[in-house]
């Protein structure tokens, strides 16, 4: 192996380490996960503490809670804190309520997800002594000065990474034209560096102005962003020394910091455990949409330019030799994209009624529309008639991914479409009774009338052994409720038919823990916790326009199927392409090799 080649593939190392050992998950920013009280609960004591619980760790200076009563009247809360391990593990916000009349209330909460520093925000409503209809789902809208940064950083990206493929075809696909082209290739290159390191900076800036605190810079998503800005350091200096050999491997090495750079600082960012596939999967679409986008606006730049007949051809050349890089980033986009999808998308209602989900089905039709235009001018460029280019399909196909660019920083400015309202919880649904076999006892639990408020909590035990070890002697029950308040065990009583009762009171609906333990004498006590769905209104209920059924499983099996099916495709076209230009060989060596019959002397004469 070359040492060029080595020192390449010793970046590429540097930059799985890099991804690896960086804290990365599955799942996007912070989202409220559960509230106590919950959404349209009805509770029969007021409550002295509000809980929001939410998946990630988030921002305690820009947390704002306002809780306001149905004639108009404020009530402030104290004692705000975050509760939770730091970093991006799951956090509860806690925050005391005054003494609240009976009647219903609002709760209006703000705050900023500590990974990538997006703004999440939500209303509840509750009543005490009063029924209530929930409020529903509240998704915040990207703010501007965000998504036109984020744009630009994208924009920049495509600049560099599309003039850097650009200029190398230029100069091996065009004589005459192809020093001129090289030239407005890095003039764009160098261009978009310095403008993605600007509108990195300008970003961050942006994000602590909003999250009024600078004490993020110290964090982990202040080293996230040196990633990237690290990355575009990289790139301005492999565009300022593009006539040195070390050139390439800074231009990767600067390329994918960028593009991890910017997924440690979004949705594939966030969360908590170490897991690689998302962040890798991001970078790579990333970098595939930004080089594919910036070869085809240098591709249109290329083409006003050719005004003479050489030069129009040497443009064909190029853009032919365009066709193969294109087709591997169209491909890299889709697989990853649709990997990416299955984090951010929790249902089909999901991509239906939010802003989210809306932009993203806006960000596929587009990019269709722009496959069948890049299919159009594939066949232009190789008809047998004559290859030809159109400006305007050209030009059609430059502005179509100036507003993919768009709609990506849309969606990665805004909220992802993963809350609980969104995707239906099997754990949650409401059964009328549970059976489990614990030890060798069966039990069968059954809760009446299941709603908040004073119920009945009937158990049936059986005994699986014939004779019997040992009859049971005590019967305790044990609450956990949704709002996360534990009551102490309560013995049951006996009932003639030989079910066990106890009366329990459970303070809001959603899902709660009600842990039954058997005693008998001589044997270890048979313990279970049941998951136990509360009916009543609660932070989930919202009308089902489609399914809310979750569908992550279905798009990993649908990514995996068509990364399957590409990887196929490819390995069969790279086959018929070494095939062609072996034939190819063969009858250029035929055509130069002397007839067998004469000897060389012969073919000289």
């Amino acid at each position: 192996m070359s040492g060029r080649r080595s020192r390449l593939l010793g970046l590429l190392i540097l930059v799985g380490v890099l991804v690896t050992w960086s804290p990365q998950t599955a799942s996007a920013h912070a989202y409220l996960t559960s509230t106590s009280p919950a959404d349209g609960s009805s509770l029969s004591v007021a409550p002295t503490r509000l809980r929001l619980a939410f998946s990630e760790t988030v921002v305690p200076a820009a947390t704002q809670i306002d809780v306001v009563a149905e004639d108009g009247k404020h009530y402030a809360v104290t004692n705000v804190r975050v509760i939770g391990e730091g970093g991006e593990e799951p956090s509860e916000v806690l925050a005391t309520l005054p003494a609240l009349p009976r009647g219903a209330y609002r709760v209006s909460w703000q705050t900023l997800s500590a990974d990538d520093l997006h703004r999440t925000a939500g209303v509840l409503v509750f009543g005490i002594g009063h029924a209530v209809a929930p409020a529903g789902l509240d998704e915040p809208v990207p703010a501007p000065g965000e998504v036109l940064l984020r744009w630009l950083v994208f924009g920049a990206l495509a600049l560099t990474l599309g003039g850097a493929l650009m200029g190398r075809l230029a100069r091996r696909q065009a004589a005459t034209a192809g020093p001129g082209w090289s030239r407005m290739a890095h003039r764009g290159e160098l261009t978009g560096g310095c403008a993605g390191a600007v509108g990195a900076l300008l970003l961050l800036v942006y994000q602590i102005s909003r999250a009024e605190s600078t004490d993020l810079l110290s964090s982990a998503y202040g080293v996230r962003w040196g990633v990237r800005e690290a990355g575009f350091l990289l790139l301005i200096g492999a565009a300022l020394g593009r006539r040195y050999r070390s050139r390439g491997p800074v231009l990767v090495l600067g390329a994918a910091l960028v593009a991890v750079g910017s997924a440690l600082t979004g949705h594939s960012g966030a969360g908590h455990g170490v897991l690689s596939t998302r962040v890798v999967a991001d970078a790579v679409h990333v970098s595939a949409a930004a080089t594919w986008s910036g070869a085809v606006l240098f591709g249109l730049w290329f083409a006003w330019s050719a005004r003479d007949r050489r030069p129009r051809l040497e443009l064909l050349a190029v853009l032919r030799a365009f066709g193969l890089p294109a087709a591997a980033c169209v491909s890299l986009i889709i697989a990853s994209g649709i990997y990416l999808t299955s984090g951010v998308i929790g249902s089909v209602d999901a991509a239906l009624v939010t802003f989210y989900g809306r932009a993203l089905l806006a960000k596929l039709g587009v990019f269709a529309v722009i496959g069948v235009l890049g299919l159009l001018n594939h066949y232009r460029l190789r008809r047998v008639a004559g290859p030809t280019v159109r400006h305007g399909t050209l030009t059609a196909e430059v502005g179509l991914a100036i507003v993919v660019l768009g709609l990506a920083a849309v969606i990665t400015s805004g909220q992802p479409a993963v809350e609980p309202q969104l995707v239906r919880d099997p754990a949650a649904e409401l059964v009328p009774l549970q059976d489990s076999r614990v030890a060798d006892l069966q039990q069968t639990l059954a809760v009446r009338p299941n709603l908040p408020g004073r119920n009945l909590v009937m158990v049936d035990v059986f005994d699986t052994r014939r004779p019997a070890p040992a009859p049971v002697q005590q019967v305790t029950v044990a609450v956990v409720d949704a709002d996360g308040t534990d009551s102490p065990a309560v013995r049951a009583e006996r009932l003639p038919d030989g079910r066990w009762s106890v009366a329990v009171v459970l303070n809001s609906s959603g899902s709660a823990g009600i842990e039954v333990a058997v005693r008998r004498q001589g044997l270890p006590d048979a313990v279970h916790t049941y998951n136990w769905a509360v009916g009543g209104a609660n932070a989930t209920a919202r009308p089902v326009l489609v399914s809310t059924d979750p569908i992550k499983k279905e798009l990993i099996m649908v990514w995996f199927v068509l990364t399957i099916l590409l990887a196929g495709g490819w390995w069969v076209a790279m086959l018929a392409r070494l095939r062609r230009v072996s034939r190819r060989e063969s009858g250029t060596a035929l055509e130069i090799s002397p007839p067998p019959d004469r000897s060389p002397a012969d073919v000289a004469g």
